[in-house]
């Protein structure tokens, strides 16, 4: 039952996979760091259940509706799994309304009046389908005076992710309740020291024009037997781990990082202008990779991890990507606040 009138929120923050994108899913390490930009999600009691989105969208429902809606994205994820083609989500919606069915599935659902905005880039591999579903699950937990311990939310909000992206290692799940900046592998987690600033930019290429979900399911069909290429980027990863607290990191780390992003090619996830940039990058003597699932169509393919001593502002006006020093993201945060 609701304790009160009064409004429930929680704020859940987004994240930036620095290594390991895709080779996760198939066993090896990945290194992500919590970002600044995030969810905000706030609750209130209400005569019937709503939903208000922040592109304006308003959406009723119930507990019918919130069943219906639950086993129409379950056969879409069966429907996926034989072909990755298969669109899982298809509106703004669609995720919320998970979670709340989800959360009717073990817990009480009164009627809620529900908030959702954030500033976190859609479909950009930087969390923002678990950063919702944790800010959705903290709130409804204290609206409803529901106890839920961390397991709990880790396994409830990996659930409705894997709604949404086809295949969840548990990663982004795991990266915005748990550290500031994780080592992840099959499960496991072992956070990373912060003591020093993370290094280079974040440049923005542009939106991705394919989703996590069918990233995720190109290279399942043509590359889930590449052993090479995880072993390589598993080989890769463990040493940017060793090498983030070092001193001049940018150097320890360009050419492990370079090595990356020419796996990330090989499965076929980087755009050419995207390709064309990070050439451009290395002819400058410097490094980078793309960070997150990538795309298979278009020119963008979200954001790219640059490691220069300079400002790249001339080259990245050159392309039309906009950038931010990274460490300015990535202050130390609690993922997860009211």
């Amino acid at each position: 039952m609701l304790t009160n009138d009064n409004m429930f929120s929680s704020q859940a923050s987004s994240k930036l996979i620095l290594a390991g994108e895709h080779s996760v899913v198939y066993g090896s390490s990945a290194i992500t760091t919590r970002l600044a930009w995030a969810t905000q999600c706030d609750i209130q009691t209400s005569d019937t259940g709503g939903l208000h989105l922040s592109n304006g969208q308003e959406i009723n429902w119930d507990s019918h509706s919130l069943n219906l809606h639950w086993q129409q994205l379950q056969q879409r994820h069966q429907q996926w799994q034989q072909d990755s083609r298969t669109p899982l989500l298809t509106q703004l919606s669609d995720l919320p309304l998970a979670v709340l069915a989800r959360w009717q599935q073990t817990t009480v659902l009164p009627s809620l009046s529900i908030h959702l905005k954030s500033d976190i880039p859609i479909g950009q591999g930087l969390g923002s389908s678990a950063s919702l579903i944790i800010a959705m699950i903290h709130t409804l937990a204290k609206a409803t005076n529901t106890p839920l311990s961390q397991p709990d939310i880790q396994d409830m909000a990996t659930q409705c992710e894997q709604l949404a992206h086809g295949k969840s290692s548990g990663l982004d799940v795991a990266a915005i309740l748990l550290s500031d900046r994780l080592v992840w592998k099959q499960g496991q987690f072992s956070a990373l020291a912060t003591d020093t600033a993370l290094p280079g930019y974040l440049v923005h290429t542009g939106k991705a024009q394919s989703s996590t979900a069918d990233c995720v399911g190109w290279v399942r069909k043509h590359h889930a037997s590449r052993q090479d290429l995880w072993s390589s980027m598993e080989t890769a990863t463990e040493k940017i781990a060793q090498s983030l607290n070092l001193a001049h990191a940018s150097t320890t780390l360009a050419e492990t990082v370079n090595d990356l992003h020419e796996c990330l090619i090989q499965l076929g996830v980087v755009p050419p202008k995207v390709q064309q940039f990070a050439q451009a990058v290395q002819a400058l003597g410097w490094a980078g990779k793309l960070c997150g699932a990538g795309s298979i169509l278009g020119d963008g393919g979200g954001f790219f991890w640059l490691l220069s001593e300079q400002d790249p502002n001339k080259l990245c006006a050159e392309y039309g990507y906009p950038y931010w020093p990274l460490a300015s993201l990535t202050a130390p945060s609690k993922g997860v606040s009211p």
